[in-house]
């Protein structure tokens, strides 16, 4: 295996790795250092996901110092498992966008957020950053942590029950508050649904242990494992008593936090976001960019441009959220996206002063279907003619995207996935690569859709531990809601020689 760096920065290329490994070694070609070996309509990484930690961002001083803490993670995907924002740099125009999550989350109580900062190599410069859980009060009382050993692991949660609804709000329960737990090495979360019964006393306090079934999907058939996993995601069960002084009825509304949920739930996801250019339509979705001072946001010596709105041409910031115009976006210009709910009352954790702050896509198993052309420019100069798409953990750029790297999670590893990137200028190859405590990438690529346009296909899966990318037909549509069949039509379609294989080690 030959590693080489890409650009001047942090693109990481793992060369001659994979199924393709022995074609590599045959029709490779080297262009400024990286290396490229054969066009492909589909990219499966597998064994994403492994524990680490990152310094998340706790504070921005006025006089240009950070703060951070150790953030740990776990579990299938992470850190890509946080809320991620989805970054576009021209020349490239966006034509379609849809976000997708299991049914079962799109009425959920959104639950804190934690992301990431982005900086590209090639003179761009990613970080992430996690969001810091605040102390919440309930009842005026104040969280605690509650430990105990389940199936022979050590796992701890928020104590978010504090008994029995209280007097002055009669028959009022707290609001939705989300318990979290390892469980046979899995990260899940739940809303609490139990607030005492109507007696003075508490419930007791159960001694059985519960029980979470774990799904381990081989990746021995990638063609099909990827799509059938996600309709097939088992349902916690709970004996009849847990460990811990707080019970759940995990029953009727566990959630993993890796998006494991009832497989009648998982069978169907839902857009949750969607963008139209030729129609204007914009559903849920909110455009951002590193533009803050200009109408919105904030600018100062120390930090520089904050998130902001950005006009309707991708290039500079405006005071009030706009639709993204039916044209490309400029070289070395930048358009973010996150979803339309704002950041409120801590929910996406610590931000930047003044930023302004939207929720990024959340959870393991999510989906984006994207439609977009890539036109030649031919400029010249910084990131000229250089498209890319990309996610960040998204507390990156609701902290710092570009600058001093202490103050950014994304250096010390939270997360970021560059989906389809050129890396030289003029560049007709499009490569992907993953940066976490585990990066990793092939020199496989798609061909850059220079004219007409590429529908591309993101499925991150828990269940399988693995990210797919698929090129997708013309004539795929961008429906509201998304079928296991349809997953599996996009999954299954490709010749085995067009397909990238990557395990991350």
């Amino acid at each position: 295996m030959k590693v080489t760096f890409a650009g001047t920065g942090s693109a990481i290329l793992i060369a001659l790795a994979g199924v393709n490994g022995d074609l590599c070694t045959r029709s490779r070609q080297e262009v400024d250092g990286n290396w490229y070996c054969q066009s492909v309509q589909a990219i499966r990484y597998s064994n994403v996901g492994s524990p680490g930690s990152y310094n998340q961002i706790t504070d921005m001083a006025p006089d240009g110092t950070c703060s951070s803490s150790p953030k740990h993670f776990s579990g299938p995907l992470a850190p890509l498992d946080e809320e991620v924002s989805l970054h576009f740099r021209g020349p490239l125009n966006l034509k379609q966008l849809a976000a997708y999550s299991p049914s079962n989350k799109s009425e959920r109580k959104r639950h804190l957020s934690r992301f990431q900062r982005r900086g590209h190599a090639h003179q761009r410069m990613h970080n992430h950053n996690h969001l810091v859980k605040k102390e919440e009060v309930y009842q005026e009382e104040k969280r605690q942590v509650i430990s105990a050993t389940i199936d022979g692991q050590v796992v701890s949660w928020d104590n978010n029950w504090f008994g029995e609804k209280t007097p002055s709000t009669p028959g009022v329960s707290p609001p939705a508050v989300w318990v979290t737990a390892t469980i046979d090495g899995q990260v899940v979360s739940w809303v609490n649904n139990w607030f005492g019964d109507s007696s003075t006393t508490a419930n007791p306090v159960p001694t059985a242990p519960v029980s979470y079934p774990v799904t381990t999907a081989p990746f021995s058939n990638p063609i099909t494992t990827i799509s059938s996993a996600f309709a097939s995601i088992p349902t916690p069960t709970v004996s009849t008593a847990a460990v811990q002084t707080q019970p759940i009825h995990a029953a009727s509304s566990a959630k993993s936090s890796t998006g494991t949920s009832k497989p009648d739930d998982r069978s169907t996801f839902e857009r949750i976001g969607y963008y139209d250019s030729e129609t204007q339509h914009v559903d849920n979705l909110v455009f951002l960019g590193n533009h803050g001072g200009q109408g919105s946001g904030v600018y100062d010596s120390n930090f520089g441009a904050s998130l902001s709105y950005i006009n309707c041409e991708g290039n500079g910031g405006a005071a009030a959220p706009q639709v993204l115009a039916n044209k490309a976006i400029p070289s070395d210009s930048e358009v973010v996206v996150m979803l339309g709910e704002e950041c409120t009352n801590g929910s996406c954790g610590f931000v930047r002063p003044g930023a302004i702050a939207h929720h990024g896509f959340d959870g393991a198993d999510k989906i984006f279907l994207i439609e977009f052309s890539m036109p030649m420019d031919d400029s010249s100069g910084f990131n000229a003619d250089m498209p890319a798409i990309w996610m960040l953990n998204a507390q990156i750029p609701r902290t710092l995207q570009y600058g001093n790297s202490e103050c950014s999670c994304w250096e010390t590893g939270c997360g970021e996935f560059d989906i389809a990137e050129a890396l030289n200028s003029g560049s007709t190859f499009l490569k992907s690569t993953i940066h976490t405590n585990k990066p990793g990438g092939d020199s496989d690529y798609f061909k850059r859709p220079t004219s007409g346009t590429m529908k591309l296909a993101v499925l991150f899966n828990s269940t399988t531990s693995s990210i797919h990318l698929q090129v997708l037909p013309d004539s795929t549509e961008f429906s509201k809601q998304l079928s296991a069949d349809e997953i599996d039509g996009f999954c299954s379609g490709t010749p085995e020689k067009l397909v990238s294989h990557f395990a991350v080690t």
